[in-house]
């Protein structure tokens, strides 16, 4: 198990620190708490990113379907720690071919995309 420092917080401003206790690996933590309690945490983690998703795109008037398939994209780790300018360009990859059948769409992208607006690109790609 490795530790990090937690922190809480009050809405007073109260501040305190504790040490987090965390497993190394999936062995380890399948060691510490079996493998249901392993698949409990991991539902129970999904459970609150998705719905941090789907709060997020229906703010951004994204309709049921684009929500569901933003959702559904999901996969943890990937893009935790990447910048946007960086997420906007995997999308621009990932997208490249719908790219060139919509040119309208290619537009806006290089428009925002040279603007440093890479929020907006990966808005358009998402």
């Amino acid at each position: 198990m490795r530790t990090e420092t937690g922190i809480v917080k009050t809405k007073g401003g109260n501040e305190w620190e504790f040490s987090l206790v965390m497993p190394k690996d999936v062995e380890e933590a399948i060691e510490v708490y079996g493998p249901q309690g392993v698949l409990y945490l991991i539902n129970s983690a999904l459970r609150v990113k998705q719905q941090a998703i789907a709060r997020e795109a229906f703010k951004q008037g994204k309709d049921r379907e684009e929500v569901d398939a933003a959702v559904a994209a999901y996969r943890p780790g990937q893009g935790a720690r990447t910048s946007t300018k960086a997420q906007a360009l995997q999308l621009i990859m990932d997208n490249r071919d719908s790219l060139l059948e919509n040119p309208d769409l290619m537009s806006e992208v290089q428009k925002a995309f040279v603007a440093g607006k890479f929020g907006k690109v990966v808005e358009l790609l998402s």
